[in-house]
């Protein structure tokens, strides 16, 4: 079995405070509105970290999914009845390199 390639993306969020599990909760329901399930279980889409004090957040997805998976996240304008816009910082195909920018101050 081949092993599937992946992308790590990092996120900030904006225009509200959010805790993880409320992260969590948004980034879900974005990804299951505009894909579908059978378009999440393709994309795999896994919630890795969350900083609160930095309102950062980077998940994992598959690479034949990384546009749609982008689309549908960035498609989040409203969590809550309150705007939010969650905004992509980076994109890599290591963990390391996502994870060493968010720690920068």
């Amino acid at each position: 079995m081949i092993r599937a390639k992946k992308r790590y993306l990092l996120y900030k969020v904006e225009g509200q405070v959010l805790d993880e599990r409320s992260c969590r909760n948004a980034v879900t329901s974005a990804v299951y509105i505009f894909l579908g399930e059978k378009g999440a279980s393709e994309a795999n889409v896994k919630f890795m970290g969350f900083d609160a004090a930095k309102q950062a957040f980077f998940l994992r997805c598959a690479l034949g999914s990384l546009e749609s998976t982008i689309a549908a996240i960035a498609l989040q304008t409203s969590f809550n009845a309150k705007p939010i816009a969650l905004r992509l910082e980076k994109m890599s195909g290591s963990v390391k390199h996502v994870w060493e920018s968010q720690r920068k101050p």
